[in-house]
């Protein structure tokens, strides 16, 4: 039997009549057709299915260039945490709050006014991790059952991930510092060269302090080396003194922060200062990397503050090395 695409055969069939009848004008004896009846509508699978498959490519697809922030979306499912990352302290802070109570006390006044128990979140992880392992292969059978495998290399790389995290638990410096980088996804999780946390007493300029702080250093791809110093204020706000280079848009950064207090209605007052550049040689092994040291209270909104400032800072960089390629095209022609 031939193979004929009968789909196209039917579609093309109006056409094909208009071909007969320019062809035979002559022939009068010609009858058309009656009109092409249109085809019956298809069925709901014949419509879903070809979705269903074009998904399952899509899936197959994802799953073979899983990159980092894809692995840490993967990661946190099956840890099931929160995608964001004020949603777990909050959860932690107050987790027998309905959602109408929390929204009737702003979340960053109830973060502000809180310490984070890290036992508490250390549970979590260790519960979380044993259950993980179950949600792992459960999903994978539920991949083999629709024809979609995961490469070993990948299952490998999920399954060392949650050890990771399971064995992050007995510390309470680890602890913070792997829930921290799940919300940080593009920073990597096992590499402790690139995102460093103490919790310690310390101040603005290595003073001692006994309030709430955090202080964060972080060396860019671009600007040099960066340090902030965040402060909870006597007037339930915060305050972030800023030490950057002279290069470093510090208004772009302004911009970026004010938005995250206006998204949980807290006051940020900022203080910023520049440095001469730090001159530091770019190559193809530049990467943010990030130093942080938290005060003993650990204060939740602090470490939310810390988070964002982390990500927007990186966002600054990561624009500039976009700007930077998009020369290099348009020089290179």
């Amino acid at each position: 039997m031939s193979n004929i695409n009968w789909n196209q055969f039917f579609n093309n069939l109006p056409n094909n009549f208009g071909n007969i009848n320019a062809n035979g004008a002559g022939n009068t004896q010609f009858n058309p057709a009656p009109a092409v009846q249109p085809m019956p509508q298809q069925t709901p699978l014949d419509v879903l299915l070809p979705n269903y498959i074009a998904q399952l490519a899509q899936t197959k697809s994802e799953l073979a260039d899983l990159d980092q922030q894809q692995t840490v979306k993967m990661l946190k499912d099956l840890l099931n945490m929160p995608k964001n990352f004020d949603k777990l302290l909050t959860q932690l802070t107050a987790p027998e709050t309905t959602p109408a109570e929390q929204q009737a006390v702003k979340t960053a006044l109830m973060l502000l006014a809180s310490n984070l128990n890290l036992s508490q979140l250390s549970k979590l992880l260790q519960n979380s991790s044993k259950q993980a392992m179950t949600n792992l292969y459960q999903l994978l059978a539920q991949y083999n059952q629709l024809g979609i495998s995961i490469k070993d290399e990948q299952l490998s790389q999920i399954s060392k991930l949650i050890s990771f995290i399971s064995a992050s638990s007995t510390s309470d410096v680890q602890t913070l510092r792997s829930t921290m980088l799940m919300y940080l996804p593009w920073l990597p999780l096992t590499d402790p060269e690139v995102f460093k946390l103490e919790i310690g007493k310390s101040g603005s300029n290595g003073e001692n302090s006994d309030g709430d702080n955090v202080t964060v250093q972080i060396a860019t791809e671009n600007y040099g080396n960066l340090s902030a110093y965040i402060v909870k204020t006597d007037e339930d706000g915060i305050k972030i003194e800023l030490i950057s280079s002279q290069t470093f848009p510090q208004n772009d950064f302004v911009i970026l922060m004010k938005e995250e207090s206006k998204k949980y209605g807290i006051n940020i007052n900022f203080a910023m200062e520049t440095k001469e550049a730090f001159n530091k040689e770019k190559n193809e092994k530049s990467q943010t990397q990030v130093y942080m040291n938290t005060s003993p209270g650990v204060n939740p909104f602090l470490l939310l503050i810390s988070n964002a400032l982390i990500k927007n800072i990186h966002l600054i960089d990561t624009k500039e090395n976009l700007i930077a390629q998009r020369k290099e095209r348009i020089d290179n022609g």
